[in-house]
């Protein structure tokens, strides 16, 4: 059974620190992560794809990837995750988030 994200999570919270990307090395998410770490957030990010030049964009940038979907990716618990288009519902990460009910947009 899968569990499903809740909607009303669907937001981002007042007080944000952690920010994690699930998706992390597409070109477009991992300008956003750069943006957002240079706007002083802790970012760091998943993909199941790690390699350059997105990964040593990231490296340099000083955000960490993780490998894979794996649900430990979520640990410590971010303050938000942003999930890109590449993410299924069954992804473990992906059911992880839906169980611990951090928001998400």
């Amino acid at each position: 059974m899968t569990t499903r994200l809740d909607p009303q999570l669907n937001a981002a919270p007042d007080d944000i620190r952690h920010i994690h990307i699930m998706g992390v090395c597409g070109t477009g998410m991992a300008a956003i992560a750069g943006m957002l770490k240079e706007s002083g957030y802790r970012v760091t990010g998943s993909d199941q794809n790690v390699y350059p030049p997105m990964s040593d964009f990231l490296a340099q940038a000083g955000i960490e990837v993780m490998q894979g979907y794996v649900p430990e990716n979520l640990e410590p618990h971010p303050d938000l995750v942003i999930v890109g288009n590449v993410i299924q519902a069954v992804f473990p990460e992906a059911q992880r988030l839906a169980e611990l009910g951090i928001p998400y947009l």
